[in-house]
């Protein structure tokens, strides 16, 4: 088994036991019966768990998609309940006195404007 496998089933298995689930594709494939005089045919039997092993392998795969994307919807709500915090400033504004601000504000930056090229029209 080569190192990247078995990182993977490490990770796997580590996942598999937080979440209590006892057996892991890599303890699957590791398991050895006993041989008894009319017991199971053992290639049957390592087909069969090939399968559950693959089974495994896509309830792992699919456990970790679904961790990834529940801890980017824990960052966006956090981005979010941040983002709200700061809305209610502005929310409790009165909108006559919003609007006269900014009529006030473009009015300065006209009069900045005028001033500028007077003193700009001086200059030559």
């Amino acid at each position: 088994m080569d190192e990247h496998m078995k990182r993977r089933l490490d990770k796997q298995k580590k996942l598999f036991s937080q979440l209590g689930i006892g057996l892991d594709a890599l303890t699957i494939h590791e398991k050895e019966f006993s041989l008894k005089l009319r017991g199971y045919d053992p290639e049957e039997v390592d087909t069969f768990l090939d399968s559950v092993i693959k089974d495994y392998e896509r309830f792992y795969a699919t456990i970790a998609d679904l961790m990834d994307k529940w801890q980017e919807q824990q960052l966006e709500l956090r981005d979010l309940k941040a983002a709200k915090n700061i809305v209610p400033s502005v929310k409790g504004i009165d909108p006559k006195i919003l609007e006269e601000s900014i009529l006030k504000l473009e009015m300065n930056v006209k009069q900045l404007k005028e001033k500028l090229l007077e003193t700009e029209e001086f200059k030559y």
